[in-house]
């Protein structure tokens, strides 16, 4: 449940020292997309994800702390006339994402003065000497400038060029052997020197001339981006200084292919040498660093690197390698270390050829299908190998692995302890052991035996059953699979595993993945792809060259990388969770794999196989967050807020000691329908009825007084339609003409005058309801015994057992269910308002919100209730509303709308999508044996990232759902 953020929270922050407020809307904003104040943002989440209050402040308190104590710690501060949070840059808490585009613009070069500035310049190349001076000629403020080279002659060269530059004030040119590139000179030769400055810089004559031209022109990309003019350097300075970024550089250069962003061949190296560089946990998949390892950054960044007492012998001789030496791992760790050490990377963007992702993921995004088909059937190509494991078949969980913390979790329950560890270790033991790749029984072999309990004790048996029942289809790959057989090509799998061939061949049956020819498993065949020697295997089984061979596979390194280096031809498939972590509208939303709950494995997990899994975006834009269609935002925003509604309600009903639940007319039908689906073979079921209600159908039998009158004329607003409307859909009642002819006579209203009414000002209509207040008693009566005997077949006047459940706010019909049947009727809502909290009180009741309780109605509210409206469409039914009820104890619904037809093809698709998240979450919760309670603050998350700045495809889709607020006098409304 969101905090209460009160007036005085927001006053608080305002009067802080520290807070800028048009700073804050400046740098950030999707504060302003969402109409938020900028003080109450920083209180609701801007603190949470390490955001700034101003420019120059740059200690973030823990996120840890909420509302009240962010509040308190800076009143505190205030009053010792001191700074709680330190502004001298310490290392601050990490942003919401680990790296983004630097803005544009520059700085005057007096803000920089005084910056210890230095450069290092690795010279290989002397020849390109002059091309540097011209660079280094830009920084408009006074440098040290460190290089190394080749040799004595080389030394000279570059001696007397870079002794021309502006603004240099020392040249120190060395030596240095040829030995680790341009990473050894930086850390092992000058890394001692670079500690003493503020800002430095890495730069290298870089030229890559093994691969035949293809990355021609990335060092003057590269040079360009950094030393673009003295204005923009002196912006780049400032904000590494003062602790803004970490580190920057420039996007990886277009003609990079994209896989150059993982680890590839160096994991292995990473982890050997990790502690050594200050790293404690290495990412996964895709992260940020400077490809072609040149840079600025504030030395603190990479002090690690730079003290970790390297020497020359730790580095490989050249040989030409291209890739898996300690050099290019640390090329990787220019991004890792900054980001241990709580900083941000700035990315300077490729103006020229421009890409939404800092990956350059767009070039597996754009590429067309008819490229893939074609590959395939090339006549040179006689067998087509896929992966199976992220290329084939998916998981709904973000750590492919997370099967093995699942069982951790059952066997600690039965009292065992330790039981991912040793696993893990027993893999390692029984292939050190056997000097090849082993299965699960071996594993489980070592297992039992270092445990030192029985054999049938612990058995491989659950985690076969689990892994079995984690997989889906990967649908567009499969798709590809049957194309190259259909072309006639041989299809073979090949996959490092160790799970049996029985179990394999299981999960590719269930998931309907049929006209393979041979399987290759590792632990069969004892030699893996990440060694190469399995396709050595497959090479000399399938009797074929490299080059007739296509490999299709997600892995980077065993699927890419190495068939691609022994000749094989590869198609890369991304993993559908890299896609999601790169889709902008997420940065920051998707937890590392590490520290993310089984809720968040399986949320982040879901939306990615679902949405992210195809292999051909021909619609794709970055801009939208789950996809282009209503089903693809239904499964990846509506899922998941209903589901943890749901749970909510479930988990109230024991609370409360309700026993049956009343889903209000309209957007309780589709919210029931998911409750139905959740709690489906769960114990104690909880009753779930719909009811055909409106705020007109329950209020109208209510009325007996005048006061009965005013408070319903007062309790909403009305924007200026007929009074006639007004009568009848407040009040279900119709004048006839000689009655409205004796009001306007008497000087009361006009039949057709526009009405408006405003925070509940109702005096200049009070004559006029007096007048027609005994058509509208009649009216009432006639409705109070129909709504009466309805209410009475739902079982709503059995006892006090039974609760309304609604999207919520005010608690109108809540309120007045209570007053017609005199019994206490609780209330369970999305969001609730401060008149919805109010009725808890007034009533004794229960009126509680699940996302937001008790929010005003103001544009710094909660942007889930801020933008509710939204919300609301996604609900809605297909239904008229209700108007009343008849004699026969029926509803009578209004005659049915054209906007409900416009709309009703959207709005069943984005339902279908969200459902279809639905029955996904139940079958891994029933399947998996695990209790799924999505974190409410994580789904509003999702929500307010979703609702800042729709796309324009998002806009257009929502435009197809309109709403009728005939009771407010705002017609059908869109927007």
């Amino acid at each position: 449940m969101a905090e209460i953020i009160t007036d005085s929270h927001i006053s608080a922050v305002r009067k802080w020292k520290h807070f800028d407020a048009n700073w804050y809307l400046n740098e950030y904003s999707d504060v302003g997309m969402l109409g938020l104040d900028p003080a109450y943002h920083y209180l609701w989440i801007g603190a949470q994800i390490g955001r700034k209050p101003s420019a120059g402040f740059n200690r973030f308190p823990s996120r840890s702390l909420n509302v009240n104590d962010i509040v308190r710690e800076i009143e505190r501060g205030d009053a010792h006339g001191q700074t709680v949070f330190e502004e001298v840059f310490q290392g601050s808490h990490l942003y919401s994402q680990p790296a983004e585009f630097v803005g544009p613009g520059g700085m005057d070069a007096a803000a920089i003065q005084g910056i210890r500035v230095a450069v290092h310049a690795h010279m290989y190349y002397a020849d390109l000497a002059e091309e540097f001076v011209r660079h280094l000629s830009c920084i408009p403020c006074a440098f040290d400038l460190y290089a190394s080279t080749a040799n004595d002659e080389a030394r000279r060269k570059v001696v007397s060029a870079f002794s021309s530059i502006p603004n240099v004030r020392r040249v120190d040119v060395r030596v240095v052997p040829n030995i680790g590139r341009d990473i050894a000179p930086f850390v092992v030769e000058f890394g001692k020197e670079l500690l003493n400055y503020d800002v430095i810089s890495h730069v290298q004559t870089k030229k890559s001339l093994y691969n035949n031209g293809t990355t021609d022109g990335w060092r003057e990309y590269i040079l360009q981006s950094l030393f673009e003019d003295p204005a923009r350097i002196a912006l780049y300075l400032k904000t590494l200084q003062s602790g803004r970024y970490g580190i920057i550089y420039p996007q990886c250069f277009h003609n990079l292919p994209y896989m150059a962003n993982t680890w590839l061949a160096n994991s292995g190296i990473a982890r050997a040498w990790a502690s050594r560089f200050g790293v404690e946990a290495l990412p996964d998949g895709y992260f940020d660093f400077p490809a072609g390892s040149m840079f600025w950054a504030n030395v603190e960044a990479l002090r690690p690197l730079l003290e970790a007492d390297l020497d020359w012998e730790n580095f490989p001789p050249e040989q030409g390698q291209t890739d898996g030496t300690l050099a290019h791992c640390i090329e990787r760790m220019l991004g890792v270390v900054p980001t241990s050490r709580h900083f941000q990377h700035g990315v300077i963007r490729d103006v020229r050829t421009p890409s939404w992702s800092r990956w350059r993921l767009n070039q597996f995004i754009d590429r067309p299908l008819e490229h893939l088909h074609a590959t395939i059937t090339d006549p040179e190509i006689k067998v087509v190998a896929f992966d199976i494991f992220d290329t084939l078949l998916t998981r709904p969980l973000l750590d492919a692995d997370y099967v093995k913390r699942l069982l951790n979790a059952e066997h600690e329950k039965a009292g065992v302890q330790g039981f991912d560890e040793r696993r893990m270790r027993s893999e390692g033991a029984a292939r050190e052991n056997k000097g090849r790749d082993v299965d699960i029984y071996e594993i489980y072999h070592h297992l039992v035996k270092s445990m030192g309990v029985k054999d049938d004790a612990l058995t491989p048996d659950r985690e076969i059953e689990l892994e079995v029942k984690s997989v889906r289809p990967r649908s567009q790959v499969v798709d590809l699979l049957q194309f190259a057989v259909e072309s006639g090509k041989k299809v073979v799998l090949a996959s490092d595993m160790f799970l049996p061939r029985s179990a394999i061949e299981a999960m590719l049956d269930g998931c309907g993945i049929r006209g393979w020819d041979t399987l290759y498993l590792s632990c069969e065949v004892g030699v893996r792809k990440d060694s190469g020697e399995l396709y050595e295997h497959i090479l000399a089984e399938e009797q074929v060259s490299p080059n007739q061979i296509l490999m299709i596979g997600d892995n980077e390194r065993s699927d890419f990388q190495i068939p691609s280096d022994m000749g094989f031809r590869t198609i890369h498939l991304v993993k559908a969770t890299n896609i999601l972590r790169a889709i902008p509208r997420f940065a920051g939303l998707v937890p590392d794999v590490g520290a993310a709950s089984v809720e968040d494995q399986f949320l982040f997990g879901a939306i990615a196989s679902k949405n992210f899994s195809a292999i051909t975006y021909p619609s794709f834009s970055p801009n939208n967050m789950f996809g282009s269609t209503p089903k693809s935002i239904g499964y990846g925003l509506l899922g998941p807020i209903t589901v943890a509604f749901s749970q909510w309600l479930l988990e109230q009903a024991g609370e409360n000691g309700v026993d049956r639940y009343y889903f209000l007319a309209r957007e309780g039908k589709f919210l029931k329908a998911v409750f139905d689906r959740w709690q489906a073979g769960q114990r104690n079921l909880v009753r779930s009825e719909y009811l055909l209600i409106s705020r007109r159908a329950v209020t109208v039998p209510c009325i007996q007084t005048l006061d009965d009158i005013f408070y319903i004329a007062a309790a909403n607003d009305f924007h200026g339609a007929s009074m006639t409307m007004f009568l009848n859909e407040r009040f279900g009642t119709t004048l006839d003409d000689a009655i409205w002819a004796q009001a306007k006579r008497d000087g009361l209203w006009s039949r057709e005058a526009p009405l408006i009414i405003l925070d509940g000002g109702i005096a200049h209509i009070e004559q006029f309801l007096r007048f027609v207040a005994p058509y509208i008693f009649k009216q009432a009566a006639i409705e109070r015994g129909n709504a009466l005997q309805y209410y009475k077949a739902m079982d709503l006047c059995k006892d006090e057992g039974g609760a309304v459940v609604d999207v919520g706010y005010g608690g109108t019909i809540q309120r007045h269910l209570i007053k017609l049947l005199g019994l206490k009727i609780h209330g369970l809502y999305m969001m609730t308002d401060r008149r919805g909290s109010a009725l808890e009180e007034s009533a004794d009741v229960t009126a509680k919100g699940c996302f937001v309780q008790g929010a005003e109605q103001k544009a710094s509210s909660s942007p889930m209730f801020v933008n509710s409206f939204i919300l609301e469409k996604m609900l809605s039914a297909d239904d008229e509303q209700v108007l009343r009820y008849l004699s026969s104890g029926t509803a009578e619904f209004r005659e049915r709308g054209d906007y409900l037809e416009a709309g009703q093809s959207t709005r069943r698709e984005m339902q279908e999508g969200a459902m279809d998240f639905v029955a996904d979450a139940a079958r891994f919760r029933d399947e998996m044996g695990v209790s799924l309670r999505f974190d409410r603050a994580q789904c509003e998350a999702l929500f307010s990232r979703f609702v800042t700045g729709l796309s324009p495809v998002e806009k257009d889709i929502f435009s197809n759902l309109a709403l009728d607020d005939l009771y407010c006098g705002r017609g059908i409304v869109v927007n």
